[in-house]
Formats: structure tokens, sequence, C-alpha cells
């Protein structure tokens, strides 16, 4: 099949399966954006409503199935990321004429696959949990909802290799960051990652960097407008914090983050000489620590009062616990925007600066 010129599909994902379901009145559902040209493609996961599992018990991964030669054949295109409400998206880029790293043709796979992969049992079956049929003809991907790019049929033939250039030109451009992720690293239960299309990815850190950099800058500016507040009667990270309302521009790529700080519908924002802090309103308990701490939330320090409930002690009581409230605590290192663990001050040097 020939894959260098542009074509453009949808495929709707229909549910599989209820018990996946974040809200179990209201049906799981998704789609797929597929494009093909100049001998690369590109693949556009959509899906609302799936169920957000905690510490990775079960990871989402998009599955092609097909026949070739009178036998099953598949391809795990990759992995879907989740946020806490349920909404998942991931972009892909494939070679359409070796999809599977194998040889396998894109017009090889008949049905596309959402399925709950355990991360605990390798030995746990695959649970389909969206599907989507695709149908090819001649050189023109077909599936339900099929979106193509329709042209003027009077369009001169230099118009029509003008827009085609333009349209191939797109698909050679790098992928929106933070989209194009190829999780060859996780084992996929009875998928190993030779299953996975083999690639050299650039790495994208300094965007993020920047961006959690300037964000917090930004974010600084128009905190100077609040009041100052002392939340903590004991702070290990000396930083001066001034309540922050309005969640929506928490500068910090953290779903965990984002969760607590709309639940209580705040968060502080702290600075001194060389880092910004960032306070998560949240108990010592392991469902209201961001991301588990891996996004670097790995401080906790109660709320002025609540010292006396001794939270942080092994032998610490659920019911203590449940009443003390506090801040789960990040630090932004300010020179270079890497999310740091936050420095006590007994562990500086004198001039402030990290020993």
């Amino acid at each position: 099949m020939e894959y260098t010129k542009y074509n453009k599909a949808m495929v709707l994902l229909s549910e599989e399966n209820r018990d996946f379901a974040a809200k179990s009145e209201q049906p799981i559902y998704g789609n797929l954006r597929i494009e093909t040209g100049n001998g690369k493609g590109a693949i556009s996961l959509s899906t609302q409503n799936l169920r957000f599992f905690e510490r990775n018990r079960y990871i989402y991964k998009l599955i092609l199935f097909g026949e070739k030669k009178e036998r099953t054949i598949h391809a795990v295109v990759g992995s879907l990321i989740l946020n806490r409400f349920g909404t998942g998206e991931n972009y892909f880029r494939f070679e359409p004429g070796n999809v599977d790293g194998r040889g396998g043709q894109l017009s090889d796979y008949s049905v596309a696959i959402v399925a709950a992969v355990s991360m605990r049992d390798n030995k746990e079956p695959l649970h389909p949990v969206l599907k989507g049929k695709l149908a090819f003809a001649g050189s023109t991907v077909m599936a339900a909802g099929a979106e193509r790019v329709n042209r003027n049929e009077e369009e001169s033939m230099e118009e029509q290799e003008e827009s085609e250039q333009k349209r191939e030109r797109r698909l050679e451009q790098p992928p929106k960051a933070g989209k194009d992720v190829f999780d060859e690293a996780l084992e996929a239960g009875p998928y190993d990652t030779g299953d996975f299309v083999t690639k050299k990815r650039a790495n994208y850190n300094q965007f993020y960097n920047q961006y959690v950099k300037e964000a917090c800058e930004k974010t600084a500016k128009t905190a100077e407008l609040a009041d100052l507040v002392y939340p903590f009667s004991k702070d290990k990270t000396g930083a001066r914090w001034r309540r922050v309302a309005n969640v929506k521009h928490l500068p910090l790529v953290s779903p965990g983050a984002m969760w607590g700080a709309t639940k209580y519908r705040h968060y502080i924002l702290g600075e001194d000489a060389n880092m910004y802090y960032l306070g998560i309103p949240g108990r010592f308990i392991q469902e209201e620590q961001p991301e588990g701490g891996q996004s670097g939330f790995v401080l906790w320090q109660p709320i002025a009062g609540a010292e006396g409930l001794e939270a942080t002690k092994a032998d610490c009581s659920m019911e203590n616990r449940m009443t003390a409230y506090g801040y789960w605590i990040t630090a932004i290192d300010k020179d270079t925007g890497d999310i740091v663990e936050p420095i006590p001050l007994e562990t500086r040097s004198p001039k402030g600066r990290r020993g």
C-alpha cells in the first residue's frame, strides 16, 4: 500500500468493559485520529471516563490487531497518559509500512483496542476497555466516523501539489512537547518491550524546566499583591509564603498537585533567594501526597497548631493523621528550573546556597 499521499481518518472507540469506568453511571468513550503521508504516520489518542489507578496498578495501552498470512498479529503502539479525572490522551509517531518493527503495514491491522494491563501480575490477561474497527480501501484509511481531507475538484494540479507538500511537512515536524511518549521501558503483561517500535527519542526536559521556571516567576509576581501567610510554626524551608487562591495556573506539571490544590481550593507559594517552593494542601496520608512523592512533593509540614498530633510518626493513629492538616512541599531551582527536594535550613551553607 502506498503511504506517500496525505490521508486522515477518525476511528471512534466504543466501550467494551464498564468495570474500568471512572464514573460507573457514565460510558467510557474515545477516538483515534490517524494521519499518514510521505511515508510517515501519526496517531492521536483521546479517551474520557477511564478509571485512574494509584501506583500504576493498571495502565492503558493502545494495541492494533490484524491478520497476516492467516495468523493474528499485533502491535503495541504505546501507553495512554491518564489524569486523576479520567481524561487520557497521547500522540504517537509510527512508520505506516513498518508499524510493529517487524514489517507489518498499517493496512494489515483491522482493530484498535485500548486495553488495561496489570503491572502487578504479568500473567493476568489483558482487559479490553475500548475498541474501534479499521477498514482499508486502496490507499485511504476508512473507519467509523472517517474524517477525510476534501479537495476542491476544480483545484489545479499545481495547487494540489503545493497543498500535499504542506501536509507532508506537517508530518515531518516534531510532535508537540509532552505528547510523543513511547513507554518502551514498561512491562506490558504478555507483551514485552520487543513489541514496541524502537525509536531514538529526543529529550525535551529543557522545555519543561524553562516552563516551570517561567511559570513560577509569573506566579510569584502576581502573588506579590497577596498577603504574606505564616502557615507553619516550624518551617524547614525558611521561605516567605503567600496563599494563592487561583489554582488554574498552578506552575507545575503534576496531576496530583492540581488535584490537591483543586480539592482544597488553594495552594501556597514560597520563595527565598535561590528557590521557589510550592505547597499543596493535604494530610499526611498516601492518598493526598502528589504522585506518592515521585513529582517532588516529599516534604510534609503540619499547619501551625497541628504539630501536637504528630502525624509523621510511625505509630501515629489514623484518626490523628486524618485530623492533622498540612502541606506537601517541593522546591524549584530559580536558576535551572529543576524540581528538587526541599532542603532544610540546617543543611545549607551560611550564604544560603546549597552545600
